[in-house]
């Protein structure tokens, strides 16, 4: 594979492109804003409600199952971004050949992988109890989420499917497609879950309502996608086997990338919550989890149009561009994560009670989040949010390989440590404390690093082969 992408030569950028890139972003985040708020009034929403109508235990076969059947995305959500990433490399070339022939294959193999984890899935809910997969105290709940399993199978499986369509889109830098589809899936979520949860208090019409509507809205998209761009529907003809291997590979590179993190911090450690602590416990850490994913989604307006810029940026060689945005989005994102974690932790006592219900804080004494529990965690999101912003910016350099390595070492000593303090301490805020060492002995400081080396790293290159075209690399903001 490839470190980066082709070396930088004498072209000078192109302000028309540049001009186009920041539109595309702009779109993107003013459509983002309201389908990101609409999944937050959404989650916001749905918690409190749920909370009180189902209780805390429910609440949390609900998190339990939500969070296991998302860890079969690991099987197929690489393909996404390699789509991306070839997509905007093609357009840049004006190669439409080759997108018909990238998107083709790229679908089917993502459709072919999604089919294959779905079924491991459910063969191992049919063949397997479920007090063996998640732990003795969800034996008398065993039947709601035998039932809830199966149905979150069903919705991922499309969604999965439907997923790739999106980050196609990502490629041709429409973004804002996908917000807009994202806003209206939103609007149905909330109509169902606050019209019906009243009458249909159950984990079922809960995971219909959120998840199934959110899948409605993919779906959707992908369907406007293909009449917008009838010559990319997906046919047989236009598989290419020899483009397999490299996309598989790449794949496997960006399912490292994208979710190995988020997969241990996330699903792994609820999945490890429940077995040694309960479903009320679970219900508090994924309460958790919702507030990091509405704070951290506000990030990701701004991350997810801006990753293929930067690769259209790359692939143009506008280095000014690149170093202009990535100074603005290390600084922003890194005041958004302070400022909020600030805001946890002066309010979120007195709030987090009130929004959530009492039974939030009857759980056991070391899941508490009292203000050191809230430290811990707003600690753990500074890191995340400067992880997540860096990563996006040494992938949009193709810094892949270099992501990956450190990815996968911080991952298996972040495993150990948060895994440790769990089974020692049994409390929450360890846990927190060990996530966010993890990221600062490892990603936080080597993911600007390597941004910077790569921005370098081709100025050497471009010089070498033309070294009167070219300024000065001036320091990147760190």
């Amino acid at each position: 594979m490839v470190e980066s992408f082709p070396t930088l030569n004498s072209v000078p950028p192109d302000n028309n492109e540049a001009a186009q890139r920041d539109r595309s972003i702009r779109l993107a985040v003013v459509t983002s804003l309201v389908s990101k708020l609409g999944t937050i009034i959404l989650r916001l929403v749905s918690i409190p409600i749920a909370m009180r109508l189902l209780g805390i235990e429910q609440f949390g076969v609900y998190a339990a199952i939500t969070m296991a059947v998302g860890m079969i995305d690991m099987l197929h959500v690489g393909i996404g971004p390699a789509l991306t990433r070839e997509i905007s490399r093609a357009v840049a070339k004006g190669d439409r050949k080759r997108e018909k022939s990238i998107f083709g294959t790229c679908i089917l193999l993502s459709t072919a992988l999604t089919l294959i984890a779905a079924f491991a899935a459910a063969m191992l809910l049919y063949h397997i109890p479920i007090a063996k997969l998640f732990g003795e105290e969800f034996a008398p709940l065993s039947d709601v989420m035998y039932r809830a399993a199966w149905i979150g199978i069903v919705i991922l499986l499309i969604e999965a499917i439907c997923v790739t369509f999106e980050m196609a889109r990502d490629g041709y830098m429409e973004t804002r497609y996908n917000n807009a589809w994202g806003a209206g899936g939103n609007i149905v979520g909330a109509a169902l879950l606050l019209g019906g949860i009243w009458f249909f208090p159950t984990i079922e019409f809960l995971l219909i309502a959120v998840n199934g509507s959110i899948v409605l809205a993919k779906f959707g998209n992908s369907i406007h996608f293909l009449c917008q761009r009838q010559y990319l529907f997906p046919k047989f003809s236009l598989f290419r086997a020899d483009l397999v291997p490299g996309l598989l590979g790449d794949s496997l590179r960006f399912s490292v990338t994208y979710i190995l993190a988020a997969m241990i911090e996330y699903n792994i450690m609820a999945f490890i919550i429940g077995r040694t602590s309960g479903p009320d416990a679970v219900a508090v850490f994924n309460v958790m989890v919702t507030i990091h994913f509405s704070l951290a989604g506000v990030v990701g307006m701004f991350t997810k149009p801006i990753w293929p810029a930067l690769m259209d940026a790359f692939e143009r060689e506008d280095k000014p561009w690149i170093r202009k945005m990535g100074g603005k989005l290390q600084l922003g994102s890194l005041g958004f994560a302070a400022i909020a974690g600030f805001g946890i932790v002066l309010v979120g006592p007195v709030v987090l009670p009130m929004w959530a219900g009492e039974e939030f804080t009857s759980v056991r004494d070391s899941f508490q989040m009292d203000r050191t529990a809230l430290f811990a965690f707003s600690l753990y999101f500074l890191l995340h949010v400067w992880r997540h912003t860096n990563q996006t910016l040494a992938l949009g350099v193709g810094k892949i390989n270099s992501v990956v390595c450190i990815v996968l070492t911080e991952a298996a000593f972040l495993l150990s440590l948060a895994g440790f303090a769990l089974i020692q301490t049994g409390e929450i805020s360890m846990i927190y404390f060990s996530m966010a060492g993890a990221i600062a002995l490892f990603s936080g400081w080597m993911f600007p690093f390597i941004f910077r080396e790569g921005m370098s790293n081709s100025q050497r290159e471009a010089k070498i082969s033309d070294p009167e075209t070219l300024d000065p690399l001036p320091k990147v903001v760190m």
